[in-house]
């Protein structure tokens, strides 16, 4: 059984082992193509003295059809999460991404992934597509540089978007000059909890047939 402390508490998950815990929330990022990785959130509250171990209670059973409110909220999370990364890019004299299809279908895949399996993590064993890779081949998407933010437990698109720019990791993502385009993908858990994901990329290159 997991401990369950009085105050909320977040993990960085990521491919590696990072820092100190952060916030109510979960973050985690990755970098592919020869950058570092790593995971961080927004700080914690001050823990309370003798964290006290204790039961979750059980999860509320979702509806089996999502109202439309929910719906609502979660493109907003997703449209504001898409549109404050380019903010930031643009104070930082970078170029806006663009949106990206294939991109968003990526990441909103790998969102419902964690969701149903109620994990952080850029690789969902068992999922069916499990890792970065296999999403951006779902997909169709030949990447020249790849990338890949998340997070979870956040219903403010502003809230993570500036937890992300806490983050060493998230912050090299967001304002990476190496990618040009972006796919956002936010999921609930049927708890309610929310699960976000955000694939960076630039494609490659199509190579021009030959002439003969």
């Amino acid at each position: 059984m997991t401990p369950a402390l009085t105050s909320p508490q977040l993990h960085r998950l990521a491919r590696q082992s990072c820092g100190r815990p952060l916030l109510p929330l979960v973050l985690g990022a990755l970098v592919v193509s020869g950058m570092a990785l790593g995971c961080r959130g927004q700080p914690a509250p001050v823990p309370a003295p003798a964290p006290t171990v204790s039961a979750p209670p059980p999860p509320t059973p979702a509806p089996a059809t999502p109202s439309r409110a929910s719906v609502r909220s979660v493109a907003s999370i997703t449209d504001s999460i898409f549109l404050l990364t380019n903010r930031e890019r643009v104070r930082a004299d970078l170029s806006p991404l663009r949106r990206s299809p294939e991109l968003t279908r990526a990441a909103q895949v790998h969102a419902e992934q964690m969701a149903s399996a109620r994990k952080l993590s850029h690789d969902v064993a068992g999922a069916r597509y499990p890792s970065l890779t296999s999403r951006l081949r779902l997909v169709s998407y030949t990447s020249a540089a790849s990338g890949e933010n998340i997070a979870e437990g956040y219903t403010s698109g502003a809230a993570l978007v500036a937890g992300w720019m806490t983050s060493a990791a998230h912050r090299t993502n967001i304002l990476s000059a190496r990618y040009t385009e972006t796919g956002v993908g936010t999921a609930r858990a049927r708890s309610g909890r929310t699960y976000h994901a955000q694939v960076f990329g630039r494609p490659r290159p199509r190579t021009a047939p030959a002439r003969r």
